[in-house]
């Protein structure tokens, strides 16, 4: 046994039946050594008491440099060279108030020893404390006792069985709440925090070669949009009922967001790829009520651990982005590779230089403006922004905002545009310029999130300008759960209790619009670019007039978005929508230049 897997104790002699040293044995005994030594030998530690005798010693052996664990402690006790939290043993009670027995960890400690006896402590069986403590107390050499002592000795076992229960108890509660966390409520299988606990304790550089993570992407947002929630839902209690059936008893099973992942080991690639096109096969047998499923609303990725991507979240990354890609390339399965992931690579980057774009202010704040639709003057705009990338030039939105929608990292996005359009506004007030308004784009799932409110109302704040020039759009995405919907109604009236206002984007397209109508206070609704390109159509028509129609009747501004020649800019004021976007009238400009056009006319800009 090396020196590193040694574990030194400073113990205390005097604490029985928890811990105590038995002078015929030289030894520490007791319910704490017993734990310790089952520890050490599920770990592959050695267990060493440090100088064990008669006197408690911990004081001075909490300085030592080879000492590791601090044992015996009783809360309250304090050493020196302790560091982090200590590990709790049980509660009890002494002198009618509540403690609690501990063990320490000196700043000599290993990471990973500390890390494996917190994880030991949190999943020990409570209940064998019991039995350590009896066993313990019936195998010390016994002196005789006076009669008094014998009973105080009987209440301190009495109290610590009843703190043990105690402790039972609070750690049921604990282990289910860390099963919720760790478990999907929808389908039952693992949530990427579980799939992060595990990944370490079963892949290492041994074995890495053998370990696949698979990416199955289901279009969660098709199926919403063609039959309702209901049947996406469905179809992901689907894919996840035949994961778990094709599944080895080995495979780690994982739900993240609209894809289903797997941590698997296989001896060959093409095992591999012919499971995964098994199961995928299996999935799209889905009985779906509006009719025969897509191709591409199911698709795999699969990342060889074996590659160059070596962390977790690198190898979830290409796994999802290859998903994706076969998706849009109508294909069943992609592998991962260095050769054939550029794409993936790149993506890849843009994510990873994606905060500090933010920090060097990489992303440029534009603005296209909103026209009245019957004297066409300028009365606002959309805030948006361009990443001005130093090595890839001037990126697109279609580059780059599905991704960082995709990864989770859209809120700071949404957040940055949110800082500068409440900069721009509060310019705009101090020049004198008090009707033009300017609308940002969240999420669904950034607006959803508990802290969004205080997040927004901090941003506002901090800029003096008439709240109601403020427009906050809702944009389509992913779906939420109820939980969810329920905090995003909260910070709905919120922001709009601070004045803002509120409007939702891409109306009438999305799988949850009417939803919306009827769930949400709004002050406005943008009707999406489709509708206006179909309004052609007999269909398209009746559509479109029924919703400004149902719209108005609700007391909201109808924008009408992707505006570009006067046959539209016609039937639309026909329909009597009341504010007109596209380049029609504006392409987006950059701040400063948009700054300009709106104070050269005192914000009174009219386009021909």
């Amino acid at each position: 046994m090396n020196d590193e897997a040694l574990i030194y104790v400073a113990g205390n002699p005097d604490l029985y039946p928890l811990e105590y040293y038995d002078p015929q044995s030289g030894t520490y005994q007791g319910a704490i050594p017993a734990f310790l030594e089952q520890f050490a030998q599920e770990y592959g530690y050695q267990l060493r008491y440090y100088q064990p005798g008669e006197d408690d010693r911990r004081a001075d052996l909490s300085n030592n440099r080879q000492v590791d664990l601090v044992s015996g402690c009783v809360e309250g006790e304090s050493f020196r060279r302790t560091r982090g939290e200590p590990v709790l043993l049980f509660p009890a009670q002494q002198d009618g108030e509540e403690t609690a027995y501990l063990l320490y960890f000196t700043q000599a400690a290993p990471e990973q020893l500390q890390s494996d006896l917190r994880e030991y402590a949190a999943q020990a069986p409570q209940a064998a404390w019991a039995g350590a403590l009896l066993e313990a107390a019936g195998e010390r050499p016994q002196p005789v006792l006076s009669p008094g002592k014998a009973v105080g000795i009987g209440i301190l076992l009495v109290l610590l069985l009843v703190g043990l229960l105690l402790l039972l108890r609070r750690r049921n509660q604990d282990r289910r709440a860390q099963r919720a966390r760790l478990t999907d409520p929808e389908t039952g299988l693992g949530t990427l925090e579980l799939l992060e606990h595990r990944f370490p304790q079963m892949v290492n550089d041994q074995n890495r070669p053998l370990y696949y993570l698979i990416y199955f992407h289901l279009d969660l947002d098709h199926l919403g949009y063609l039959a309702g929630w209901e049947q996406a839902s469905l179809f992901l209690r689907h894919g996840a009922k035949v994961l778990r059936q094709l599944a080895g008893p080995d495979d780690l099973l994982i739900r993240e967001n609209s894809g289903l992942v797997i941590l698997r080991s296989a001896q060959r690639e093409l095992d591999v790829e012919n499971w995964a096109n098994r199961v995928l096969q299996e999935i799209r047998s889905f009985p779906f009520s509006g009719g025969l499923l897509r191709r591409r609303d199911a698709a795999v990725g699969i990342c060889p651990l074996n590659t160059e991507y070596r962390s977790l979240e690198q190898a979830l990354f290409h796994a999802r982005q290859c998903a994706l890609t076969a998706r849009r390339q109508r294909v069943d399965c992609r592998f991962c590779g260095t050769q054939n992931c550029q794409v993936c690579q790149e993506r890849w980057q843009l994510v990873a230089d994606f905060r500090q774009g933010l920090e060097r202010e990489e992303f440029q704040f534009c603005l296209q403006f909103f026209v009245d639709a019957h004297t066409f003057r300028v009365v606002g705009g959309e805030a948006l922004s361009r990443w001005k990338h130093p090595k890839r030039g001037l990126l697109n939105p279609s580059r780059y905002i599905p991704l960082l929608e995709q990864e989770g990292n859209i809120e700071e996005l949404d957040f940055y545009n949110l800082e500068k359009t409440c900069a721009f506004l509060e310019e705009l007030d101090q020049c004198g310029v008090e009707d033009f308004s300017i609308s940002c784009n969240f999420s669904r799932r950034t607006l959803s999130t508990s802290h969004f409110a205080e997040r927004c109302t901090r941003v506002i704040q901090r800029h003096p300008f008439q709240r109601k020039r403020l427009i906050l759009e809702v944009t389509e995405s992913e779906r939420i759960d109820q939980r969810e919907e329920a905090q995003m109604l909260q910070n709905i009236i919120a922001i709009r209790e601070l004045g803002a206002q509120i409007i939702f984007d891409d109306f009438g397209m999305g799988f949850s619009s009417f939803h919306d109508l009827q769930e949400y206070p709004m002050d406005g609704l943008k009707l999406d670019k489709q509708l206006v390109d179909n309004m052609w159509t007999e269909r398209g028509r009746i559509i479109l007039t029924a919703l400004v129609q149902t719209g108005h009747s609700m007391g909201l501004t109808i924008l009408a978005e992707g505006v570009e020649n006067d046959q539209q800019l016609e039937m639309l004021q026909n329909l009597h929508c009341d504010v007109f976007q596209g380049f029609r009238f504006s392409i987006p400009l950059p701040a400063q230049e948009a700054k300009s056009q709106i104070l050269a006319r005192g914000g009174q800009k009219t386009v021909d």
